[in-house]
């Protein structure tokens, strides 16, 4: 009792159809060696050589070293101005957190005074007696708030 398996080819119904892929970018069109990066959209070059390009929107990073005196060598969207300074996206970041930090700096917070007034309710049981004026000057004189 040998059984025969007959497989029947599925059909087509029900299958989705395949999409196309999107084309691959452009490889960059930097002459002295192969460069596979994507080009940048619009131009012929990609963000590393796009400053070959003399017609780009782009300019060497404004950024120079504090330790040995040479500039960044990457490229910088032009500035609006013509005397603008224009960083990298690297320098452009490193700039953000050095402004948010000093903005931290400049905000220190809540003033002592306001600190004080806080700490005034968790004043000792003995100090429940006296009046919030004292509690305060007994807060002061622990922080060193003469």
């Amino acid at each position: 009792m040998n059984r025969i398996r007959i497989h029947v080819l599925p059909t087509s119904r029900g299958r989705l159809t395949p999409v196309p892929r999107p084309q691959e970018p452009l490889a960059c069109a930097f002459a002295p060696r192969p460069c596979s990066q994507p080009r940048l959209e619009g131009q012929e070059f990609c963000i590393k050589h796009i400053l070959e390009d003399r017609n780009a929107p782009f300019k060497q990073c404004s950024y120079v070293s504090a330790k040995n005196g040479k500039r960044c060598p990457n490229a910088a969207p032009k500035p609006e101005k013509k005397d603008g300074t224009s960083f990298c996206a690297e320098h452009a970041r490193r700039n953000a957190l050095a402004l948010q930090a000093q903005v931290k700096k400049s905000n220190p917070g809540p003033v002592g005074e306001s600190l004080l007034c806080q700490l005034s309710s968790y004043a000792r049981a003995e100090l429940g007696s006296q009046s919030t004026e004292s509690s305060r000057s007994e807060a002061s004189r622990i922080l060193g708030k003469d």
